[in-house]
């Protein structure tokens, strides 16, 4: 929890300082290239997050790694984060800061879990279903789980529309477990 509410402040504050200097697009784009490089080198990542490594030495390897590659106000948030030793948060900060993109560009992520995977042609029908819904643009987050026997489960921000066969018969055992019988 307590991990959540520190992403949160520094996705928001990145998310000014790179409105400000006019670069949110770039900016995103360069952050999800650099969680690509820390997902495809596990061993940079704990060399940046470890305490074996001084902070001067993380910042010039984050500079000679992402120094021209990505944008300047990503590499002096990197850097700031190694000051304020919260590189270890990286990974909660971007998605945090990815999702504050999406909202400032109008989009509203839905996560959709299904038994098995949905057909295009369906995945288009319900974002442009869940778009009239909200009356904004959505991005659908699909997910995958067996126990939810058919159907699909729609969680958006703190709503859930849940139309699971498994809750469907779990509200039908319920009222007739209290339904009169004689």
């Amino acid at each position: 929890m307590r991990n959540r509410a520190v992403a949160s402040r520094y996705a928001q504050a990145l998310l000014a300082a790179a409105t400000k200097a006019g670069v949110l697009d770039g900016t995103a784009e360069s952050f999800a290239g650099v969680m690509q490089v820390l997902d495809a080198h596990p061993d940079l990542e704990r060399l940046l997050t470890g305490p074996q490594v001084d902070e001067a030495k993380k910042k010039d390897l984050l500079g000679k790694a992402f120094g021209g590659r990505v944008e300047p106000v990503l590499v002096h948030f990197l850097d700031l984060l190694v000051d304020k030793q919260r590189l270890d948060t990286v990974r909660e900060i971007q998605d945090e800061f990815a999702r504050l993109v999406e909202v400032e560009h109008g989009y509203l992520r839905a996560t959709v879990t299904t038994a098995v995977p949905l057909p295009a042609d369906l995945e288009e029908g319900l974002a442009a279903q869940l778009g009239k819904l909200t009356g904004r643009k959505v991005k659908l987050q699909k997910a995958l789980d067996p126990a939810v026997l058919g159907g699909v489960c729609v969680t958006m921000g703190d709503r859930v529309i849940d139309g699971t066969i498994r809750t469907n018969l779990e509200r039908l055992r319920a009222q007739l477990a209290q339904a009169d019988v004689r």
